[in-house]
């Protein structure tokens, strides 16, 4: 991770990446959302790849995914712009869900994490997804948008079961994610960035964590405590920010769509719990005992800090 910064042309695709993002989420017209996401794309294939000696894989697969998808993005704007209005809708929304890996052109996200470095499949799974999903909140129609979280959630929950691979169980957990995500945009923006915040802060925390023992598989032995505090809030545990942010969500939310998030989030603790257990009764004692101490301490303040906030908003 420190090369990345090391490097200025890695550093410059980093800053075109992240440009590209607020370009997006911040243009008025669709030709500056189209080009924002072609600039975020561009700065992110250096990212996944910086030094070309990692797999070309999934650096190929994600190019034409997301290329396709913004060749269908393009041809549903000349649609909108020739009046022909739900041609145009239905292809920039096939567009934009084929970007953000969203049901139904969601099945190439795991195949791609899977063969990508950390640092690629933590931002592929969060901040790769900011700029489409707000999109796809504002020009799909909600009745649309309600199936898609069902489904989307629905499949997050039994994909992930019975995955030996860390990335694999994280593509799938970041569907169920994503249905929390896509709910809470539809209510509220506040809470949206509130939730994606805590669930970048959690995929941070625990991929970190796994980098530091280059570990892929379940069986693997950690003895990061990022890990284990990252693997906790995405699994939604109270006093964790994870279960928080769900609970913002469910105080604003209302009918059948927040019970299917919840019961996706009960069906992925099964495989949560399946790889937190594997990881305590796998781990080495780790050498460094006060840099864990350390870590421990950041992530319990940064938890219980999240506590007394939405605490105080609450009240």
């Amino acid at each position: 991770m420190l090369s990345l910064v090391l490097s200025p042309m890695k550093l410059a695709s980093l800053v075109v990446m992240l440009m590209g993002t607020f370009v997006s989420i911040s243009s008025e017209g669709l030709v500056g959302v189209w080009l924002g996401l072609e600039l975020n794309l561009y700065g992110f294939l250096v990212v996944m790849n910086p030094d070309g000696h990692h797999n070309p894989e999934p650096c190929v697969k994600y190019f034409v995914v997301q290329s396709t998808g913004s060749i269908l993005m393009l041809s549903g704007f000349l649609f909108l712009t020739e009046e022909c209005v739900e041609s145009g809708l239905i292809m920039s929304s096939l567009g934009v869900l084929l970007k953000s890996g969203v049901f139904p052109l969601h099945s190439w996200v795991p195949s791609v994490i899977k063969n990508s470095s950390w640092l690629a499949s933590g931002l592929m799974l969060t901040w790769q997804k900011i700029s489409p999903l707000v999109f796809l909140s504002m020009i799909m129609p909600s009745k649309v948008l309600w199936s898609v979280i069902v489904l989307m959630a629905s499949i997050g929950a039994v994909g992930g079961l019975n995955q030996n691979s860390v990335r694999v169980m994280s593509a799938y957990s970041s569907f169920v994610h994503t249905s929390w995500m896509l709910l809470g945009l539809m209510w509220s923006t506040v809470v949206f960035v509130g939730y994606f915040a805590v669930y970048s802060l959690s995929v941070g925390l625990f991929f970190y964590g796994c980098s530091l023992m280059d570990k892929a598989s379940m069986v693997g032995q950690f003895s990061s405590a990022a890990s284990g505090m990252g693997l906790l809030m995405l699994m939604g545990m109270p006093p964790f920010l994870g279960f928080l942010a769900k609970v913002l969500i469910f105080l604003i939310s209302s009918g059948p769509l927040i019970s299917v998030c919840i019961m996706s989030s009960v069906i992925s603790l099964k495989f949560y719990m399946d790889f937190f257990y594997s990881m305590m009764t796998k781990s080495l004692v780790d050498k460094n005992k006060m840099e864990m101490k350390l870590m421990w301490a950041f992530v319990v303040i940064v938890n219980f800090m999240g506590v007394v906030l939405v605490l105080g908003l609450l009240g």
